[in-house]
């Protein structure tokens, strides 16, 4: 165990979940992040905390490691997928197969809540610092959310009359390699189109994709607002997790690559990294545990590359199997690392191998293959 204080970069899920793990065990923890607040990446829009990647329900996991629930959350049980001739096909599950939550900084999103739990445990907070890899700063560990951009999301939030519905859109055509999704709940709506391709066509896309939804229903949108996000597809090599600490900082959350690459879900990643990093800190053996992290991932990224290669048709007939199973049983299927997805893992990573160098953190890992587009500069827009 050390007996120094700790310092993280970045008050993330991962980062706060990291350092309140810590300060559980008693130290001295600090968290220096970049931003003016927490959450400053994101602007009030839904998220999901994904419920079907494992038994385990994760609101279940989050008590169990001592994280309160002191931010707005609404279970997700049904939804509807359409395909791109906009046929819909409704879902359900007899288990929430995911949590809606906010990110931002305003209160009531889940980002106020875990900061606010963290400094009643004596987390201390300092916003607008910069922390690097080497010299006095010397993180021990970086929770810092995507260095680089390998997927892009545009997304909008209003508030509306509207009734409540949880509707997603496969369509190739105006969302190329990702999805389109529009959440109202409780008055408030999250409007959003990711891609994994043409980033520079963002825009377009999102207005086609709100096309598409306001050809069903048009909303009412009210108090608008518009931000980018992004992900990375990052798989690290490190072996080293079971061995004392060394003095390179341990990542977490989407700083390690910790993501769900089959629908960029990483919330719940985020903290069971952040808790494996802390763990790891203090001494515990983590390798199994880390090693079923890592096999998750590399089950997401196969089944990213068939959602990516089935193409429309694919994607409609997986709305179709979607709608005659439960839903959270289904996506636990796609999740679920198999002796299959084993073998085909070796052939999607060849297959969308990165050659060259790249901005990802991890210093031994693979990424993936640079999409046809560029994005800007991660923190800034287009407009």
């Amino acid at each position: 165990m050390p007996d120094s204080p700790i310092l993280i970069a970045g008050a993330g899920p991962a980062g706060l979940t990291a350092a309140m793990t810590l300060a559980g065990a008693g130290l001295s923890v600090t968290v220096a992040e970049a931003r003016s607040a927490v959450g400053g990446r994101f602007i009030g829009g839904f998220q999901i905390l994904e419920n079907h990647s494992r038994p385990e329900d994760a609101i279940s996991f989050l008590h169990a490691v001592g994280i309160d629930t002191n931010f707005w959350l609404k279970p997700a049980w049904d939804a509807v997928l359409f395909d791109h001739r906009m046929n819909g096909h409704p879902v359900k599950s007899g288990l929430p197969y995911g949590y809606f939550l906010k990110r931002g900084p305003d209160e009531g999103t889940l980002d106020r809540g875990l900061l606010l739990q963290a400094e009643r445990m004596g987390v201390r907070v300092e916003f607008n610092r910069r922390v690097g890899p080497a010299g006095p700063d010397h993180p021990d560990i970086v929770a810092t959310g995507p260095a680089a951009a390998d997927g892009l999301a545009r997304e909008t939030v209003f508030r509306t009359a509207a009734r409540d519905r949880v509707w997603v859109l496969f369509d190739q055509a105006v969302s190329p390699g990702g999805y389109a999704y529009l959440f109202v709940l409780d008055g408030w709506g999250t409007m959003g189109c990711a891609v994994t391709r043409h980033f520079k066509g963002i825009d377009g896309f999102a207005r086609s994709c709100e096309e598409r939804f306001d050809a069903i229903e048009p909303l009412r949108k009210e108090n608008v607002r518009t931000a980018y996000s992004y992900m990375n597809f990052t798989i690290n090599n490190d072996r080293k997790w079971s061995n004392p600490p060394t003095e390179a900082p341990l990542l977490a959350g989407e700083a390690g690559g910790y993501q769900d690459y089959l629908f960029g879900l990483g919330i719940r990643r985020a903290f069971e990294t952040g808790r494996l990093a802390a763990r790891r800190l203090l001494g515990e053996g983590v390798i199994v545990e880390t090693e079923k992290q890592k096999d998750r991932q590399a089950a997401s990224l196969v089944g990213r590359f068939l959602y990516e290669s089935s193409g429309n048709a694919g994607l409609a007939r997986f709305a179709r199997q979607a709608a005659r199973k439960d839903f959270r049983d289904y996506l636990m299927a796609w999740q679920r690392p198999s002796a299959v997805r084993r073998l085909m893992l070796p052939l999607v990573r060849l297959a969308w191998d990165r050659r060259g160098p790249c901005s990802h953190r991890p210093p031994d890992h693979w990424c993936r293959r640079r999409p046809i587009t560029a994005p800007p500069p991660l923190g800034e827009t287009f407009d």
